[in-house]
């Protein structure tokens, strides 16, 4: 028979650190989300940005640039927060997640809204540069229109969002 051989102290702690490294690698698996989960998530982008979407809604613009600048600041702040409830994890099934994937949808489906509403401001003052009143009517009535569609998109966001549960993400303004 021959003798038992043991691993010499350097192959010994060299299998001991493969050990630990290994039993570390997954370990932070925060387990399925829940409802409660990702409503705390969910409301913490949306608190986070909040200030943002207070500053974009305030004042009244009054120049063609002013419009388009305060537009662009909505559009910027709210793919913001399209890009930020995509990384918010759903809850693990049934209607807890359908309603959840629903209202990250819902926001995620007004950029093309927003695109509109981004080309609309820059004919708007494309239109007052060239002085030209038929063209900048006609911009001014696209922009309010691509306004109007995306603040209806927004309303019906917020809905979903006060019916979930979610506090900050359905009062954005």
């Amino acid at each position: 028979m021959l003798p038992r051989r043991f691993p010499t102290p350097v192959l010994r702690a060299t299998i001991l650190l493969a050990i630990v490294v290994l039993a570390g690698c997954g370990g932070d698996d925060p387990g399925p989300q829940t409802r409660e989960g990702f409503i705390s998530a969910a409301d913490g982008v949306c608190e986070d940005l909040f200030s943002e979407f207070a500053q974009a809604s305030q004042g009244q613009p009054t120049t063609p640039r002013d419009v388009a600048a305060a537009n662009s600041e909505l559009a910027d702040t709210y793919e913001k927060l399209a890009d930020r409830l995509d990384d918010v994890r759903l809850p693990a099934r049934g209607s807890a997640r359908t309603q959840a994937a629903a209202f990250v949808r819902s926001v995620r489906s007004s950029e093309p809204l927003l695109a509109n509403l981004r080309a609309a401001s820059k004919r708007f003052v494309d239109a007052a540069q060239a002085e030209d009143r038929q063209a900048l009517t006609k911009a001014g009535n696209d922009v309010r229109s691509a306004l109007d569609a995306f603040r209806s998109a927004r309303a019906d966001a917020d809905r979903l969002a006060i019916a979930y549960g979610l506090n900050f993400c359905g009062n954005l303004g």
